[in-house]
């Protein structure tokens, strides 16, 4: 039977799936915008393909750091860690991820505009994690209180 034990380790799973993702695709990244470009009259020149795999890139280092953050909180929830500053602080980091993806992926948009799409979701989605990180910086407070209280 399904349980949130085996929630949590598929959530885990597919955390270090995505970060093996990640790496892959960007040691593939050269090979996958040639692929594109075949399919696509957009990105024929080199002066177009240079500073869009270098936004790809870029993209990486924050995507990597998130996930590695979300691994992280993962494990602290696992263990029953879950209102404590870590946590709060991995959200942190997760949510300034999202907007410096959000920032360059903007940039990106200068080459094809569908990318500031992408660009709103990335910042909505680090919005969406601050208003998280808030409640649950919120309730660990709350639970630092009940602590002491008798």
């Amino acid at each position: 039977m399904w349980n949130s034990n085996k929630s949590l380790q598929l959530s885990r799973i597919c955390t270090k799936l995505v970060m093996v993702l990640v790496v892959v695709c960007a040691i593939l990244l050269p090979y996958l915008i040639d692929i594109y470009r075949v399919y696509s009259s957009y990105y024929t020149e080199d002066t177009t393909v240079k500073p869009f795999m270098a936004i790809l890139y870029s993209c990486c280092v924050p995507a990597l750091i998130a996930l590695f953050s979300l691994d992280r909180l993962l494990t602290n929830i696992s263990r029953e860690q879950v209102f404590t500053g870590r946590n709060v602080g991995y959200l942190r980091r997760i949510s300034w991820c999202c907007f410096a993806v959000a920032g360059m992926v903007a940039v990106a948009g200068y080459y094809y505009y569908v990318f500031f799409f992408g660009a709103i979701m990335a910042a909505f989605m680090g919005l969406i994690l601050r208003v998280v990180k808030n409640v649950i910086e919120q309730a660990m407070l709350i639970k630092a209180e009940n602590d002491y209280t008798i």
